[in-house]
């Protein structure tokens, strides 16, 4: 009985040392800028509607809205960004927070809805980006370092005039907007937040890759996999949780998310709602990840048009 139980045991360290070693393999292909063509930049056909995912070109040419190029000052340069004006500039403005590898056109469908509320838009490109600057160890930290491009932005807005301010992300933006949360002293300019499949746990993202290929001890492996890669890169994936950060936000939330989503699963999204206190609107679709927009654009521009008119009541 003993030799069996030291087989078991020595199999299972075994295991969970080859399968974390393999995970963390993995996570340098995805997460290494140029791994994975996450925004269709090498697609010699992309979409020509822009609330379609990868598709190009600037706010006029997509939506026929007047816009300014700009840049605004992060601690590694400067990164370009896209200023929309809107009929309201006496109330919050917005700033946009694309997802992993993702590219500032991404937020057309909320830039419609935040244009047509009178918000006036930003929307940036961060570390890793064209248009921004790159670290010596470039790679997508889910927040845990971008965060700090996002309060570079959050400052140029407050200096630009803006009274207070809405953050709208989706995926990894979230993330983003998460760690922005845990560490910024500029929270106290966000008033509200719009939130699209929010990776608010890299943890749970990675399990939860790996539990759907069946592959047992899923969350063990995960975090194996991110203690090797972390120790590999010099990276701190293990910080890229901001989950109870979101849930502890004072003001309210719009969060969308599909259950469906084969990236960030919608568990964490629940896990969200269940932790929140104060008011949050939750649209639950059955779509893929980032297109909830898509499944229903009328019902979608219904429910996040009607938070924004909220924040106003």
């Amino acid at each position: 009985m003993r030799r069996i139980l030291i087989a078991i045991v020595t199999f299972a360290v075994l295991f969970v040392a080859a399968g974390g070693v393999g995970t963390s393999m993995l996570m340098n292909h995805l997460l290494t800028p140029g791994g994975v063509d996450w925004s269709g930049a090498n697609n010699p056909n992309p979409p020509t509607d822009p609330y379609e995912l990868g598709y190009r070109g600037d706010p006029l040419t997509a939506l026929g809205l007047p816009f300014e190029t700009v840049s605004y000052t992060t601690e590694l340069g400067a990164a370009e960004a896209w200023f929309v004006p809107a009929a309201n500039m006496d109330g919050p403005w917005a700033i946009y927070v694309h997802g992993i590898g993702g590219i500032r056109e991404n937020g057309y469908r909320q830039l419609s809805i935040l244009n047509e509320a009178g918000i006036p838009t930003l929307l940036i490109t961060y570390r890793n980006d064209k248009g921004a600057p790159s670290p010596e160890n470039a790679i997508y930290s889910f927040g845990v370092e971008e965060w700090r491009d996002l309060d570079a932005a959050v400052r140029w807005i407050s200096e630009r005039g803006a009274p207070s301010i809405i953050l709208a992300a989706d995926s990894m933006g979230g993330g983003i907007v998460g760690q922005f949360l845990k560490h910024s002293a500029e929270t106290d300019r966000v008033v509200a937040l719009a939130l699209d499949a929010p990776a608010l746990d890299f943890t749970e993202v990675a399990a939860d890759k790996i539990g759907a290929r069946m592959i047992p001890l899923a969350r063990t492996l995960a975090r194996a996999g991110i203690i090797a890669f972390d120790t590999y890169r010099k990276a701190r994936l293990n910080e890229a949780i901001s989950l109870d950060a979101v849930a502890k936000f004072p003001g309210p939330v719009f969060l969308a998310h599909g259950t469906a989503d084969a990236l960030v699963p919608i568990t964490i999204s629940k896990r969200l709602i269940a932790a929140r206190q104060e008011p949050t609107t939750f649209l639950q679709t059955k779509a893929n990840h980032l297109l909830s927009f898509k499944e229903s654009p009328a019902r979608y521009r219904a429910e996040m048009g009607g938070f924004l008119k909220s924040l106003g009541s």
